[in-house]
């Protein structure tokens, strides 16, 4: 056996049945959990100045109509963030 061919411990062979690290997916959950409590802040605050009229006329005006697609808006991103965090969960336990 020649000098290639002998066993070589490096930091490619270290773990060598892992997949690779999980640093990069922990840190967009991270953003995206910020993010999530960014907008639902922002959210919350417009519908407490609007109250629930945004969901309850027939033709609240602009303001309203801001707060009703803010909240399609976050169940949307919510379900994203929630989808992200099961795949994290399930490949990098």
């Amino acid at each position: 056996m020649s000098t290639s061919h002998a066993s070589h411990v490096g930091p490619s062979t270290l773990h060598p049945g892992r997949t690779r690290p999980a640093h990069p997916q922990r840190t967009v959950l991270l953003i995206l959990y910020a993010a999530l409590v960014a907008q639902l802040a922002i959210w919350s605050r417009l519908a407490a100045h609007t109250g629930l009229g945004a969901f309850t006329q027939a033709h609240p005006g602009a303001e309203a109509d801001v707060v009703v697609g803010g909240a399609i808006w976050l169940a949307q991103f919510t379900i994203a963030v929630v989808l992200a965090t099961v795949r994290y969960r399930r490949y990098h336990r």
